[in-house]
Parts: structure tokens; sequence; C-alpha cells
């Protein structure tokens, strides 16, 4: 049976994404790599009970940045805790995708839809568009 200890109270709870039985928190995004990182896929049983014991006391979580991304990189196949491209990478797919070819966004779809699902929908939610443009473009060009 799995082990995680809620990030709020402290309690125990079956596992990181269900509501917690004592105040009924329920872990979301980022909240989720925290709740990884207070379970027992992380930490031993000893060390779960002094984390409980540390979030009973008030003591908040204070994780680092590198272990937000060991969480990160343990919950990748979840859309929840996959930040997605930044805005500047969306943007330079969707030029790309416009002025040369929607291959790129195509083939980062189909590369990244088990490993980064959020950042997987969002190259294919800019291929398409520019799929479509490419096709369009050349059958009016062909017209002409």
């Amino acid at each position: 049976m799995s082990r995680a200890v809620c990030t709020r109270c402290g309690a125990d709870r079956a596992a990181i994404e269900l509501a917690c039985p004592g105040c009924g928190h329920r872990p979301s995004r980022d909240g989720l790599l925290v709740a990884w990182l207070v379970s027992d896929a992380n930490l031993s049983p000893e060390d779960l009970d002094a984390a409980a014991a540390r979030i009973r006391a008030g003591q908040p979580l204070h994780p680092t940045r590198a272990q937000l991304e060991r969480a990160r990189r343990a919950l990748g196949a979840h859309l929840t805790s996959d930040p997605g491209l930044p805005v500047s990478q969306r943007v330079a797919l969707l030029v790309i995708g416009l002025a040369i070819t929607p291959l790129p966004g195509l083939i980062l779809w189909y590369w990244w839809r088990a490993s980064r699902p959020r950042a997987s929908l969002q190259a294919l939610a800019l291929s398409l568009p520019a799929g479509v443009f490419y096709i369009v473009l050349v059958l009016v060009l062909r017209l002409a």
C-alpha cells in the first residue's frame, strides 16, 4: 500500500492525488510535485513520519528547485505536473510552423506525447492551424 502525507495538515493518505481524509485538501499542479516529495515514492517511512510531524507543527515546506525538478521527472506522465512550453518556445514553434513548415511541431507532439503531455498538446495545437494555413496557401497559389 502506498503512503503519502498531506502537505497542509500532515495526515496520512493513500495516494498523492487523493483528497486528505483529515482536512479535505487535494493537491493540484505544482502541489502534486510537493505531495510526491512527501510520499513513500520519495521518502523512507521514518522520513515520512518526521515530515508529517514538521507539517503538524506548522513548519511550511520549502522544496528546492532541484527537488521539484526530480518530482516533475518522476511524475512526467501526468498532465498536471507538466509545465508545458514557455511563451517564447510557443511563439518560435508557431513562427516556424507558419514560415517554413509545421513538421517540427508535429514531430514534437509525437515525441513528447508520453513524457510531456501538456507540451505535446501545445505543440499539436500550434502545428495544426499552421498546417491548415500551409495547405490553403499552397492551394491558393496553385489555382492562381
